[in-house]
This record gives C-alpha cells, sequence and structure tokens, in this order.
C-alpha cells in the first residue's frame, strides 16, 4: 500500500531540507577547503606594487591586488659595473601581510635586470623586470615556495610594478581543523 499524498510530501520536504542544510555547509566549507587545497596546488597572485615609501613606514612597497601588505628590499647587490647602461643586481627580499585568509611574511631571493638611459648609477630607467622565487616564510607562509615576477612601469609618475606568479603553500592542519570545526557545527534543522 503507497503513502498518501500528505506523509509523501512530509518526507520529500524533510529530505529536501536536509539535502539543503547539507549543501549550506558543504558551501561554507569551500573556501576553507580552497585554502587547504593549497598544499596540493599553487595559488595565482597577481596585483599591483606601488612607489617605495608607500607602506605605512615610509620605507616599503605597498602591495595590492592578490598579496595585500608591505614588501620590503632586505639586501641590494649589483652584479655590473656602475658605468655600464645595463643593471644586473641580486638580493633578498620580504613580504609581510595577507594573501586571502592567510597572514605571515615570506622571503625571496630576486634576480633584477634593467636597462638605464646611461650610466646605472646615474641615470634613469627604461625598462626592468624581476623574478622573484620564494625561499621560505613564518605564520601562515610557513614552509611557502613559488616565484613571483614583477615588471616596472617608469614612465609614469609615481612608478608602479605589475606583478603575477604562483605562491605554493604548505598542507596546513589548521586548515584541516578549521574544516572538521565547520563540518561538526550544528546546522539548521528541518521540521515537519
Amino acid at each position: 500500500m503507497g503513502l498518501d499524498g500528505n506523509r509523501r510530501g512530509d518526507r520529500r520536504g524533510r529530505w529536501a531540507a536536509v539535502a539543503l542544510a547539507g549543501a549550506v555547509a558543504i558551501g561554507a566549507a569551500l573556501p576553507v577547503a580552497a585554502m587547504a587545497a593549497h598544499g596540493r596546488g599553487a595559488t595565482i597572485v597577481r596585483g599591483t606594487q606601488l612607489a617605495y615609501g608607500t607602506c605605512g613606514d615610509g620605507t616599503g612597497y605597498l602591495m595590492t591586488g592578490a598579496l595585500d601588505g608591505c614588501w620590503w628590499i632586505d639586501t641590494f647587490e649589483p652584479r655590473t659595473d656602475p658605468s655600464s647602461h645595463t643593471l644586473i643586481a641580486t638580493g633578498e627580499e620580504h613580504f609581510t601581510g595577507w594573501l586571502g585568509s592567510l597572514y605571515g611574511t615570506f622571503t625571496t631571493r630576486y634576480e633584477y635586470s634593467a636597462k638605464m638611459a646611461g650610466p646605472w648609477g646615474t641615470s634613469p630607467e627604461v625598462h626592468g623586470r624581476c623574478h622573484h622565487p620564494i625561499a621560505g616564510g613564518t605564520g601562515g607562509f610557513a614552509g611557502a615556495s613559488g616565484e613571483i615576477s614583477f615588471h616596472d612601469v617608469v614612465n609614469v609618475t609615481p612608478n608602479y610594478y605589475p606583478y603575477w606568479g604562483s605562491v605554493h603553500l604548505a598542507k596546513s592542519a589548521d586548515a584541516g581543523a578549521a574544516i572538521a570545526r565547520l563540518l561538526a557545527a550544528p546546522t539548521a534543522q528541518a521540521t515537519c
């Protein structure tokens, strides 16, 4: 014998409510799960580094876009003679700030090249670029790797530096714990 229309409707309503509650829980977990998945892939980053002195302390570069924080040059080692019209340099830099909901610091070892209007020691830059392999990090960037590239836009005042690249984040036990907490949280219950 089949169910009457009311009981069938009640059962369908309960299943729909349970399915909806499950979808809401999974949908809420996806951003956290996406952050946890960084341990298996790369996060693509793009944005703009503003001119020197734009950070709060006046000594660094403000980062906008995927990276939100400040960038500092720690060392700068020229590899070419100051009378050359080409500048090649290497050194170390660091970023402190946010990538999505992650906060921390990562360091880079960079290679910079530029063409100058005359001897690099006394002439303005015509164009330049640099590549920044990520050498490690702390906080949310502990165990990070990847590479970020910059292009110098120097024909405007103030100068600015578009960036793009990828950041590989270490698999985080904290992200896994956050997913478990989210999935264990009480969800809306269907009423009959």
